[in-house]
């Protein structure tokens, strides 16, 4: 017991490893999301990467691998807590009807926005350079 309370040595190996899936992770989060189009797998992908980040940040970084009982209790409520709000919310978008989606959303929408063509009050003039588009009332 005396050991634990002076602080224990710990080799950096475990550590340098973590550190480096932390960079592959990193790198392929950056792969996935800007180089690759994965569609609907996209958000998915993502969080298992995230949470699988975390994780390893939790567990070695933080000594939650040496610690016991009310500690892991609290982690464990905690991504239960964070899984159960974001499914949640994964499931109110995915179930809209198709017109409160927004244009874009990666889940949730089976048929692509379309888009309309302006009214012609709203279309841009035209004609030469520096006359009046016709049927413009001249100035008095």
């Amino acid at each position: 017991m005396a050991a634990a309370k002076e602080g224990e040595q710990h080799s950096a190996l475990p550590y340098i490893l973590v550190w480096v899936a932390l960079v592959v992770l990193t790198a392929t989060t950056y792969v996935t999301g800007h180089k690759m189009h994965l569609g609907t797998w996209a958000l998915p992908l993502a969080l298992a990467i995230a949470v699988t980040k975390s994780l390893l940040v939790i567990l070695f970084f933080m000594h939650l691998w040496e610690q016991k009982g009310v500690n892991r209790i609290v982690i464990a409520t905690s991504f239960v807590f964070v899984a159960l709000i974001i499914s949640l919310t994964v499931a109110d978008v995915a179930t809209r009807f198709p017109l409160a989606t927004p244009a874009g959303a990666p889940f949730g929408t089976d048929v692509p926005a379309q888009l309309e063509e302006p009214a012609p009050e709203i279309q841009p003039p035209t004609g030469p350079i520096g006359q009046p588009p016709p049927g413009t009332p001249e100035p008095k």
